[in-house]
Formats: C-alpha cells, sequence, structure tokens
C-alpha cells in the first residue's frame, strides 16, 4: 500500500489517527499531532501502552492515556502499515440525568430542614438548647457548601474549565498524612478508617488537591453505605506507570447489580437509573487527569471503588488560583464530611 492511499484512509476517519510502519510513527493527521504524536519515533516511545498487530493479525483495541485523557487506540494491519485511530475512552459510568438534580435537589433540602429546625429551636425561648441548634445549624451550613463546592467542581472538570495542578510528590508519605487526619476526624461518627500503603515511597507527580478531594468523596459514600463502621483503603502500585486508590466498605442492605444507581429514584417510572452527582464528579476528576473510576458490589455486599490515576512525568508549570476549587479553606474535611459527621463536630466553639 502506498503512503499516498494510507494518507488518504486515515484522512477519511476525522478521527485522531497515525500510520505505523516497522514500529516507527510514519504519518500523522493533524489531530494526532495536537495531541503529541510525533512522526519518526517509535510508537512503542511515543504509546508505552499500545497494542499493535502483526501483519496479517488482524485488529486489536488497547487503551491509552494520551494528553492527559484515556484513549481507545484501534490498531487494524494492512500489509506492511498498522493503521491506528483513536476515538475518546469510553465512561464506566452513567451519565448524570434528571435523577441525578433530583438527589442533588433532596441533599439541599435535607440541609435546610436541619437549618430551619435550628432556627425554630433557637426561637424558642422556653429552655431551648442553644448550642446544639448552633450545631445543627452549622452543619446544615457545610452541607449546602458542599453541594454548592461539588456542583461548581464537576462542572468545570465536565467542560473542561479545570486546570491540573500537578506536581511532585511523595505520594504514599501524603496518603499517610491524609488519611490519618480523615480517621480522626470519622472517629466523631464511630466510623473507623483503616488503610494500607506500599512499603517502599512512591514518586507521583500528580494533582493532589484534585485527588485528595475525590478520595473524600468516595469515603464519605462509603460510610454513608457501610454496614459495619468499617472503611478501608489501600494504595498500591499497577505496572511502572499507573497507582490505583482502593476504598472499600461492607454495604448494608441486600447487594446491588448497578451501585452507581443507588441515587436514582428507580421507583420513579419517569426517571431512567442515574449516577449520583459526587460519583459523577470521581469519574470526571479521574478522567481529567488521564485515568479511570470502577465502583462493583461482590455477592456478600462487598463494595469496591477503584481509582487509577497515572504517575506522571512533568509537574504543571505556574500557579493556580484556588478560586477552581471549592474546598480551598482551612479544612476541607468538614465541608466533605458533612453528610456523615454529628452535628456536636460543628459546634461554633469547635470550629
Amino acid at each position: 500500500m502506498e503512503l499516498s492511499t494510507v494518507k488518504a484512509c486515515l484522512e477519511l476517519t476525522g478521527a485522531p489517527a497515525f500510520a505505523v510502519q516497522n514500529g516507527i510513527v510514519s504519518f500523522c493527521v493533524p489531530a494526532a499531532r495536537e495531541l503529541g504524536l510525533v512522526e519518526g519515533r517509535t510508537v512503542h516511545n511515543v504509546l508505552p501502552d499500545a497494542l499493535l498487530p502483526e501483519p496479517g493479525g488482524g485488529t486489536l483495541e488497547s487503551e491509552i492515556v494520551l494528553a492527559d485523557r484515556l484513549w481507545t487506540l484501534r490498531a487494524v494491519a494492512a500489509e506492511d502499515w498498522v493503521l491506528c485511530t483513536l476515538r475518546p475512552g469510553q465512561s464506566q459510568t452513567p451519565a448524570p440525568n434528571e435523577a441525578t438534580l433530583l438527589y442533588v435537589a433532596g441533599s439541599i433540602r435535607l440541609a435546610l430542614q436541619d437549618l430551619f429546625v435550628a432556627i425554630d429551636g433557637a426561637g424558642d425561648s422556653a429552655g431551648g438548647d442553644t448550642p446544639g441548634n448552633a450545631a445543627l445549624a452549622m452543619r446544615s451550613v457545610y452541607r449546602l457548601r458542599r453541594t454548592a463546592g461539588d456542583l461548581e467542581l464537576f462542572s468545570r472538570l465536565r467542560t473542561g474549565r479545570y486546570h491540573l495542578n500537578r506536581q511532585k510528590l511523595s505520594l504514599a508519605a501524603e496518603t499517610d498524612r491524609f488519611c490519618r487526619e480523615t480517621a480522626e476526624l470519622l472517629e466523631s461518627a464511630d466510623l473507623h478508617l483503616q488503610w494500607k500503603l506500599p512499603e517502599t515511597e512512591i514518586s507521583a507527580v500528580l494533582d493532589w488537591s484534585l485527588t485528595a478531594c475525590l478520595l473524600r468523596e468516595l469515603l464519605v459514600n462509603a460510610a454513608a453505605h457501610t454496614a459495619d463502621r468499617q472503611l478501608r483503603l489501600e494504595l498500591s502500585k499497577v505496572g511502572t506507570g499507573r497507582i490505583c486508590f482502593s476504598v472499600q466498605n461492607q454495604a448494608a442492605g441486600v447487594p446491588q447489580d448497578a451501585p452507581f444507581h443507588r441515587y436514582a429514584a428507580q421507583e420513579r417510572g419517569d426517571l431512567e437509573g442515574g449516577v449520583g452527582l459526587g460519583l459523577s464528579m470521581v469519574s470526571q476528576g479521574a478522567a481529567c487527569q488521564g485515568g479511570t473510576f470502577l465502583l462493583s458490589t461482590d455477592p456478600e455486599g462487598r463494595t469496591t471503588a477503584l481509582l487509577t490515576l497515572p504517575l506522571g512525568a512533568q509537574a504543571d508549570s505556574g500557579s493556580r488560583s484556588p478560586i477552581q476549587f471549592p474546598e480551598a479553606e482551612p479544612d476541607p474535611g468538614l465541608t466533605a464530611f458533612s453528610p456523615v459527621l454529628p452535628p456536636q463536630v460543628y459546634s461554633p466553639e469547635c470550629l
């Protein structure tokens, strides 16, 4: 097959596409060059995770990370060429829909209900519990702040307006610090966090503020559905270039076939199952960093969330404004875990 024919075939795809000959990237359409593919380099130097067929070997598909996004690479063997096209990686989660919006509205209503109860109690001069009402009111404020922040962050992630701030860090040490602070906070709700870290340090380049936010969301989701008050977090290395956070809990009630649908009003015939806002945010936050997010429940009712992220290679230059990040506050844990923490944690004298 002539190079001119190869070029014509790839340009007709309308997608980022490139051709490989003898293991070398020989031609790229402009959309592929914009993603960082370089002609003249070995394909496994540019895309180490790519699976390519041998001549006459048919078609292979593999998932790769390119330009901080997950892609599905389809490679077709054609004589002495391998023709490759890229398409955005498939999401492992259903898209948010009207059920998600109703769940968010329900969270706001619950927070407002507590707030009105606190206000009514504070207005009752006949032996009212003033400190208790103040704590209940403050927790409601934190819950509302959490919902607003999640909506803002989700919007930025979904529309590509969140700017990553990846910096080099010692990941095991940072995760240990995060787990200790979180465990202390969860103890006030009689929730117990256990964590397991690699024996050797992991040097990584990633957006820790965003990653910590996603981990808090997974933990609060696990805490809200645990049957034994036990939460487990594990950090492990996957291959040479990725890490995986695993968050696990024993789910209450009957195991669900589709755990992502637990927030949907499925008894309403006019709504389809939909993912909750928080888990939608985790899925988008993982994809934003070139990672993946999976959630499953086994027959024993044990729910496992897997957040897999690339280790990264180069830190982002310049500083990022904290205004893009809703949890740029002294103690983001108080906001993130407000749905499961008791009111007394939010007493004005404790804050």
